[in-house]
């Protein structure tokens, strides 16, 4: 990877309600975060609409989608909606996360592909090219184009992917300008993204040149163990979620991960956590255990790192002490 501004930003999850959007982006932007990402999580809040309103209610910080699933919206249509955020706030919107979407989510729409790399392929290139100008008459199977081209191209887009699997990773390598990192990410994970990554790019000659934006689970408040403990809960929910993955096999914790899941559920799980696992799974702790965090994902290749705060009834006062308390020591 090549030396890039190293970011740090705030996830705005799907649970805030719409009304707050405006609001909690003004807090994250007056305490001096550099990004603020929107996940489009199926049946929440609308990725492209979440983040017309953040960037309209704040005047300077940069703001991403991250991430929208390829199924849902067909390449020409996300590109449209992607440039046109880009035209309107130049210089602020400029990065748009792909991804296969939630299996359950998709299944519940009847969207489920046959190959979820070959949907992410045509999907991520085509909204590529489009953002660059070029027209696109071809017929994939999954998307299909005829004489397409956007009246108002924004060449300065990035496509990123958010995926976990190794096989889309490597896709991810070669067909983005970057990835987003899921939650239950270490330092460790992040290390052995950007050495795959970096040497599939380079064996199909492409240049160092690729962001990899890392969410991280977070809570920061003055209490060290009230916070690793309020931060259990969500790692938990995850966990179930996500099951053994690389995350977690870097660490060699998949076998403990699956009997963990199939011993306990809920409250119990989180409970069962061990608390060494709280030092790579999330940024919990005092401000300095945050700063320590968060200067550990950065030299292991993140170019962002984006803190998913919890709980979300905290979001206002942990903004205020990470934004006094971390960001003016990193």
């Amino acid at each position: 990877m090549t030396d890039q501004d190293r970011s740090v930003g705030v996830f705005i999850l799907g649970d805030l309600p719409p009304q707050d959007i405006a609001s909690v982006s003004r807090q994250i932007e007056k305490n001096k975060f550099d990004e603020i990402w929107i996940a489009e999580d199926c049946f929440m809040i609308s990725g492209f609409a979440s983040a017309a309103i953040a960037l309209q209610a704040t005047e300077s910080i940069k703001v991403g989608i991250g991430a929208v699933s390829n199924r849902v919206r067909h390449p020409a249509i996300a590109a449209m909606e992607t440039t046109t955020l880009s035209g309107a706030f130049p210089g602020r919107f400029s990065r748009l996360g792909v991804a296969h979407g939630v299996p359950s989510w998709m299944k519940q729409i009847g969207l489920f592909p046959k190959s979820v790399l070959g949907a992410l392929r045509e999907s991520v290139t085509a909204i590529r090219r489009l953002a660059k100008g070029e027209t696109l008459s071809e017929q994939g199977e999954y998307y299909s184009f005829e004489d397409v081209k956007l009246l108002h191209p924004a060449p300065q887009v990035k496509v990123l992917t958010a995926v976990v699997g190794p096989k889309s990773v490597d896709l991810s390598a070669e067909i983005a300008d970057g990835m987003l990192i899921s939650v239950l990410a270490g330092p460790k994970y992040v290390r052995a993204i950007r050495d795959q990554i970096t040497e599939t790019r380079r064996a199909k000659g492409l240049s160092d040149e690729f962001e990899l934006v890392t969410y991280v689970l977070a809570c920061v408040g003055n209490n060290r163990e009230a916070a690793r403990k309020k931060v259990r809960d969500a790692t938990a929910f995850y966990l179930e979620a996500m099951g053994p993955t690389m995350m977690t096999g870097v660490y060699g914790a998949n076998e403990q991960v699956e009997k963990l899941l199939a011993e306990h559920a809920g409250q119990e799980l989180a409970k069962s956590i061990p608390e060494d696992w709280l030092d790579w799974i999330a940024i919990a702790g005092e401000p300095a255990d945050a700063v320590k965090s968060i200067k550990a994902f950065f030299e292991s290749g993140a170019t962002s790192v984006v803190l998913c705060i919890v709980p979300s009834d905290e979001l206002p006062q942990q903004l205020d002490l990470i934004g006094s308390e971390v960001l003016p020591n990193l």
